[in-house]
Order: C-alpha cells, then sequence, then structure tokens
C-alpha cells in the first residue's frame, strides 16, 4: 500500500462495486476449493495440499482485510496494514508452492531442475516478500521516516510485482515446454490405443494452454499494478489468485486423468515417496474408491 494521491472510496461507487465483484470471486473460489480440499484428500498431508489451503485462506483473508482497511472499518493503520501485507503472503507464496508441487507429475526425474524452482521460491519469499512486510507497513506510518520510505517503497513495490510476475512465468515456461516434449513423445508408445494417445494430447494441450492463460492473468495484474490504478489493483490480484489456483486445482485433475489413461501403476510406482507424491497417491486412491 503506497501512499498514491487517490480519492476516498467509500465515495467512489462504481470502483466500490468493481472492488466488491473482484472479492466475490475470490471469495467463491476459495470456498469451492476448500471443499473440494478437505472432501478429496482424505489424508491430509503434503506440500501440495497444504500449499492449497493455506492459498485458499489468504484468497478469503486478503480481500477481508482490504476491506477493513480502504473502507475505514479499522481506521488505525497499525493494525490494518499488517494485516493485509500477511494475508498477502498468505495467498501468494504457498501459489508458488502449488506450481512447484504439480512439476514433480510432469518432470518428477529432472531433481536439479524441481530443486533450482525451489531455491528461487525461497529466495523470493527470503529476499522480496520479507522485504516487502517490513517496508510495507512502515512506509505507513504517520512519521517522518515513514513518509521518507513512502517513495523508496513506492519504486520496491513495483520491483516487487515484477519478481512475482518473473518467477511464475518461468514455472509456467517450464511445464510448457516439458508438457510439450512429452507431447512429442507419446506417437512412440505404440503400446497404447490411438484413443488413448489421442485423449492424452488433448489433456496436455489443455494443459498448456491454462499455463498460457496463467501468464496472460499476470501480465493483466502487472499492467493494472504499473498503470498506478490503487483500488483496482489491489482488489484485482485475490481474483487473478483466486483463478490462478482453480486453474492449477484443474490442471491436477487433468494429470492425473492423463497418468491413469496411459496405465499408471499409482499402488505400485513408488508414489509415496515425498510429500507432492503422497498427496497425489492419497488423491488417486480416493478417486477409485479404495483406501491406501
Amino acid at each position: 500500500m503506497v501512499k498514491f494521491d487517490i480519492p476516498d472510496i467509500s465515495k467512489d461507487l462504481p470502483m466500490s462495486m468493481t472492488m466488491a465483484a473482484f472479492w466475490a470471486v475470490a471469495w467463491y473460489i476459495a470456498v469451492e476449493l476448500n471443499i473440494r480440499l478437505f472432501y478429496l484428500f482424505r489424508h491430509r498431508k503434503g506440500l501440495y495440499f497444504w500449499s492449497c489451503a493455506l492459498c485458499t485462506w489468504g484468497l478469503i483473508l486478503h480481500p477481508l482485510a482490504i476491506m477493513l482497511a480502504d473502507f475505514m472499518v479499522i481506521k488505525d493503520p497499525r493494525v490494518s496494514v499488517p494485516l493485509i501485507y500477511l494475508s498477502w503472503w498468505l495467498m501468494t507464496i504457498p501459489f508458488s508452492l502449488v506450481m512447484y508441487s504439480r512439476l514433480n507429475l510432469i518432470m518428477s526425474s529432472h531433481k536439479y531442475i524441481l530443486r533450482g524452482v525451489l531455491c528461487m521460491i525461497i529466495f523470493t519469499t527470503l529476499c522480496v516478500s520479507i522485504p516487502s512486510m517490513v517496508l510495507g507497513p512502515w512506509s505507513q506510518q504517520p512519521t517522518p521516516s515513514g513518509i521518507r520510505l513512502a517513495s523508496i517503497y513506492s519504486i520496491w513495490l513495483r520491483i516487487e510485482n515484477a519478481t512475482w510476475f518473473v518467477q511464475e512465468t518461468i514455472i509456467s515456461l517450464i511445464y510448457i515446454i516439458y508438457t510439450y516434449k512429452h507431447l512429442k513423445d507419446l506417437p512412440l508408445f505404440s503400446s497404447y490405443s490411438s484413443s488413448t494417445i489421442a485423449g492424452s494430447k488433448q489433456v496436455m494441450h489443455h494443459l498448456i494452454a491454462t499455463n498460457i492463460i496463467i501468464i496472460v492473468l499476470d501480465i493483466a495484474l502487472m499492467s493494472i499494478v504499473y498503470a498506478g490504478l490503487f483500488y483496482l489493483g489491489g482488489s484485482f490480484k485475490p481474483a487473478v489468485y483466486g483463478v490462478k489456483l482453480r486453474i492449477e486445482f484443474s490442471i491436477l485433475n487433468r494429470l492425473v486423468e492423463m497418468e491413469e489413461a496411459l496405465g499408471w501403476d499409482w499402488e505400485n510406482s513408488g508414489i509415496r515417496h515425498g510429500e507432492m507424491s503422497e498427496t497425489m497417491f492419497y488423491y488417486v486412491s480416493y478417486r477409485q474408491g479404495h483406501s491406501p
């Protein structure tokens, strides 16, 4: 929250209604995914499960914190601003871990790339997120140091948004590249029927398309932030993350369908090894109607 010269949002009915619409999208998706998560995953453990759960809770809390601050329900910035940044952290970092987690299904043999992606997320968390959570609330304080810091933080905010955009774009591009490689390799598996291969190709085309949508949503969010549309950007971000998380969940479903169509032996494939794999095993076990 940088100190832009902006009007009182309570007097801007069209913008208030637009913000409410975006918040409604985020809340609807968050509630739906919470129900799906706790219904589908009988064994509630693993990186994927808890990353999804935390992100959905962030989708609920972040718009709520913004609403309480922007409409002066909580008037003390020492309370409202930290709430906004803590809920922002709860929404963004777990989402990156969700993206990292499902990479395991498509490129589990490329451990060095997976390790590099995880290191990138850790670096972004430590070097970008934590400074933002410190500088942001400090820059909002009505003190001489807070006023001086506001201009610095306005620059840092753009760097932060660009960093998150680059990180999520890199993960999506890795996913697209390796999905395309799988597409090229599918005709080599002559043991599968033509309908199975065609269905798997359809799934992979869907996965590529959804990752492109994720990149487009990030570009739209970046454009709004860099245009200085303060209220619109703050309310649009939870909606974007909600849609992206919903897309991620659909990607999981399609991946499981593809692996099942190709005859993946979930029980005897070592799928229990690792947090992400264990979560996938429990999810697929539920779908197949038996308990592990």
